[in-house]
């Protein structure tokens, strides 16, 4: 009885270290994202950024201006960043940092620029790849 259990003592002990390996050398890693104000006009961005456990609170970037904010993503890869935009040229809340969709595209660097036609994101190799469109702005009564 004494060996089964030093057996199955051993198993657990060598499956919870397996595991701790596993899950710190592939996430949590710590990613840096960033919104570069690229508007025409001298145009200034007004920015929320928030998560489901974080509220970075509203940013008005200059033009020309740059914001960045650092995290970890989770150890389940659900890490989730959205954020709302306003400016002249219309707004939108889009999804900035999506782990199932960044953590093979943008890896610990993601950089965003919002320009005239959206917010444009660039990839590990700081290639243009995605885009969010404006919405059109609201009308003023």
């Amino acid at each position: 009885m004494g060996v089964i259990f030093c057996y199955q003592a051993l198993l657990l002990a060598l499956f919870i270290a397996s595991f701790v390996a596993l899950t710190t050398a592939v996430v949590p890693f710590k990613v840096v994202t960033s919104i570069d104000n690229t508007l025409p006009d001298g145009q200034e961005l007004n920015v929320h950024c928030k998560s489901g456990d974080d509220d970075l609170g509203a940013q008005v970037i200059p033009n020309g201006g740059h914001y960045e904010w650092s995290f970890k993503v989770n150890v389940w890869a659900t890490t989730l960043f959205f954020c709302s935009f306003n400016c002249k040229e219309g707004s939108g809340t889009f999804d900035i940092y999506r782990a199932s969709r960044d953590i093979i595209r943008c890896e610990d660097k993601c950089n965003w620029k919002a320009a005239q036609d959206g917010v444009h994101g660039f990839n590990k190799d700081n290639q243009d790849d995605f885009l969010y469109k404006w919405e059109a702005p609201q009308a003023k009564a």
